[in-house]
């Protein structure tokens, strides 16, 4: 990589780190607020993990609100605590958006395994639930979805007489799905050079909304072009990686609750 293209990098990462909105992406969804959750464990305090919490705060995905929460617990992956954290940031929403709360919520949640799902749903879904509640959101939609990574599952394209990875975009959502919950779906959102490309695996534990199962995969897909750290395409929409960014730079580094001040700002890159 030449020097000039480095530089340009460097730029582009301190501008987003002080508020800078490099790009954006049209989402068609009026007045809906994006969440990422991811945890990690805590590199000095063994037994303790953080999880970051990061949401959109408008409708052109370039304003982010974040905050740290703690596993106190040992091997703790599902929070309790996530009410007071969901009030904080719908008022925080509401402040920004001129006195109005989002419409739509969608969470995705990273960093909990398939044997976790039932958990995930009695403990943080309610929770969610808890502070909505709370501020009197009966009209709100909420959708939860549970991402994964980490998975063994690979998808071929016949080509010819050969096979070939599948495009960029690509869902399959029938035929080897099997989820017990609302429903889920793999979504191909990277190319690679070499190799098997491989698939993000989505699985829905609440779907509280008039949308259709095809707006949440095309909205997954647009939201893996808005992390500001790569300006290609990433694996997991924006938010949920901006969360694992922020966990683990807590986690790795920082070991206590970050400055308020800086929970406007992607500093976490």
């Amino acid at each position: 990589m030449a020097w000039h293209q480095k530089l340009q990098k460097i730029m582009m990462q301190i501008d987003a780190k002080a508020g800078g909105q490099l790009w954006t992406m049209k989402i068609p969804v009026p007045s809906v607020m994006f969440v990422g959750i991811d945890t990690f464990h805590d590199s000095v305090r063994k037994g303790r993990s953080v999880g970051g919490f990061v949401a959109s705060m408008n409708q052109n995905l370039t304003r982010y609100y974040s905050r740290v929460f703690w596993h106190e617990n040992v091997g703790e992956e599902v929070f309790s605590g996530l009410q007071p954290i969901m009030k904080d940031t719908l008022t925080e929403f509401y402040r920004l958006n001129d006195n109005q709360y989002p419409k739509r919520i969608i969470i995705f949640r990273d960093g909990v395994g398939y044997g976790q799902m039932a958990l995930v749903r009695q403990v943080e879904i309610e929770g969610i639930k808890g502070a909505m509640s709370e501020l009197q959101l009966q009209g709100t939609e909420l959708v939860f979805v549970v991402v994964a990574k980490r998975i063994n599952t690979r998808f071929f394209e016949k080509h010819g007489t050969s096979y070939r990875n599948p495009f960029q975009g690509t869902v399959v959502s029938n035929a080897i799905t099997k989820s017990d919950q609302a429903f889920d779906f793999y979504l191909v959102s990277q190319s690679v050079n070499q190799g098997t490309v491989s698939p993000t695996h989505y699985t829905v534990l609440e779907w509280n909304t008039s949308l259709k199962a095809e707006h949440l995969q095309k909205i997954a897909f647009r939201l893996c072009h808005m992390y500001f750290n790569w300006t290609g395409i990433i694996s997991v929409p924006a938010p949920c990686q901006y969360a694992h960014k922020l966990a683990f730079l807590v986690g790795q580094s920082v070991h206590e609750e970050p400055a308020p001040a800086l929970r406007h700002y992607l500093y976490y890159l």
